[in-house]
């Protein structure tokens, strides 16, 4: 008979052979993260997700590139995981980590924390799904432009999506002003 010790000791053998994915956040990575994610309110009812399993769900996704209706069983329901992502992406998280992993690792090889050299580039890709696209007359292609600056060793420092009649010098004053 499944008693509710039956069930928490059954929930912790689960949770013990869950088997990791190559994604899912290091330990080091998560001690920088979590001050960064939304604390538990002191009112109303307390929150039952981890958020280092909504994390880890995120970047399984964005590495798979699966739908949300499609990830594995181990994750939070994707609902669930959709709302965190709603509710991080207006709190503007994803660029702060990213922007804080960038200096890091500017620091950990012994560079300036803000570059002082980029490179810049774009390409034109078909967007047949895109809101706003454009006809790319030099690529004969219809579509968006992607504009994207690195530094010097590779580390990707913005990214901007424009319409492919967008000519590349504007995307270059924009580069120059992020």
């Amino acid at each position: 008979m499944w008693t509710q010790e039956n069930r928490s000791r059954h929930q912790q053998v689960r949770t013990a052979l869950k088997r990791g994915y190559p994604t899912d956040v290091k330990e080091e990575e998560w001690r920088l993260i979590a001050p960064l994610l939304p604390r538990q309110a002191k009112t109303g009812r307390p929150r039952k997700t981890d958020l280092r399993a909504v994390i880890n769900a995120l970047r399984y996704m964005v590495r798979s590139g699966c739908e949300w209706r499609m990830l594995p069983n181990d994750f939070p329901l994707y609902q669930t995981v959709y709302y965190w992502f709603r509710r991080l992406m207006r709190r503007m998280l994803f660029r702060t980590i990213h922007d804080l992993a960038l200096m890091l690792d500017r620091l950990c090889n012994e560079r300036e924390v803000l570059p002082s050299a980029g490179v810049v580039d774009s390409q034109s890709v078909k967007a047949p799904g895109a809101r706003t696209r454009g006809y790319d007359a030099n690529k004969k292609l219809s579509g968006r432009k992607r504009h994207i600056a690195v530094d010097t060793d590779g580390r990707l420092l913005a990214i901007n999506l424009t319409p492919a009649t967008l000519p590349t010098p504007l995307a270059r004053r924009w580069c120059s002003m992020a």
